[in-house]
């Protein structure tokens, strides 16, 4: 079949180099045989290999990974789904907001969808680790404290409420819920970190697919599960029974990595905001490679890289692939299966 093909292509370059009136006769060159060899080979088939490369934030990446690192708060409320771009991220923050929401922190690296969102508010927390990672931080306004923090750390950030393009509003959308960013425009201009701080560390240790289940009950609203999926290989993402999405693509959401970090909480007044402390050390459990490891988290100050250690004080490497980290009030029931 493939030589078929091949004697086809060849032939209609023939017959095409004969149609003005034979003046013009033209014999196949190497190139134009080595273009119909592809053309074969592509229709026989055969599959060519998938390139990976190396990446800070994932391990591996099937694209070439950019040079720009974007932090972006991202709405979780119920009138902001599904979203867009989560899926895109190398690693997803989620973390309790006021009134018992979740909001995320995505980090891109890898790659820089054109759109993401609805981008959101900033929280002091959110601040800490965007700062931690050394990301450009991305966000729609903040509370007080979070732009105190912004200008005391001097966080690099692009926010919506003193610039215009690269965000755009979605009118299909209504307020809060309409703000979204193109990365792959804001990838264009000038860089505002001081410097990257990419803090995950990968081994090759393979899978043994020990765990099957994670369900992390933040609340009745935000019952959050990732069950591993054998056919497509990764932990797929639930809110409570109902599949969570991409917006653009419809595709589910997943990890490959899952952490879960255990945090003091206290609210701080009567909009429900909420103190988290980042610094210090607690309990923590990692999802990585299918196994569970009990360990603990651990950051020097507020702002700080952070470090997770297994119960023999090594450090916990993670398997390449997506990371999601849920970070959640001490004492929370979680159920690993």
């Amino acid at each position: 079949m493939k030589r078929f093909i091949l004697l086809f292509l060849i032939l209609a370059l023939l017959i095409s180099g004969c149609s003005n009136g034979g003046k013009n006769e033209v014999e196949p060159s190497k190139n134009n045989v080595s273009q119909a060899e592809d053309m074969a080979k592509d229709n026989s088939g055969e599959k060519e290999e998938v390139r990976t490369y190396a990446s800070k934030t994932t391990g591996i990446s099937d694209s070439l990974p950019g040079d720009r690192l974007f932090a972006v708060i991202i709405e979780n409320t119920p009138a902001a789904r599904p979203q867009s771009g989560l899926i895109d991220a190398d690693i997803v923050y989620e973390v309790l907001a006021e009134g018992g929401i979740t909001r995320f922190l995505a980090l891109f690296n890898n790659t820089y969808p054109e759109v993401v969102g609805p981008v959101r508010s900033a929280r002091p927390y959110f601040v800490d680790i965007a700062k931690g990672w050394g990301a450009e931080f991305v966000h729609v306004g903040g509370s007080t404290q979070a732009y105190i923090d912004i200008q005391k750390l001097k966080l690099g950030d692009f926010d919506a409420m003193h610039m215009d393009k690269p965000f755009f509003k979605d009118k299909s959308r209504k307020d809060p819920h309409a703000t979204y960013i193109s990365l792959k425009a804001l990838k264009e201009i000038k860089s505002v970190s001081n410097g990257y701080n990419y803090q995950f560390k990968f081994n090759d240790k393979g899978n043994s697919r020990e765990v099957s289940s994670i369900d992390i009950p933040y609340n009745k609203d935000f019952d959050i599960k990732y069950i591993y999926d054998e056919e497509d290989g990764h932990y797929m993402r639930y809110i409570g029974d109902k599949a969570h999405t991409d917006r653009e693509s419809g595709k589910q959401l997943y990890a490959d990595n899952m952490i879960i970090e255990f945090h003091r909480h206290r609210v701080l007044d009567n909009e429900g905001r909420l103190e988290i402390t980042m610094a210090g050390s607690g309990d923590a459990v990692i999802i990585s490679g299918g196994r569970e490891i009990k360990c603990l988290w651990e950051r020097t100050g507020e702002t700080s890289p952070v470090k997770y250690y297994d119960e023999n004080g090594e450090e916990v490497l993670l398997n390449p692939g997506k990371t999601w980290i849920n970070i959640v009030p001490t004492g929370l029931d979680i159920k690993i299966d």
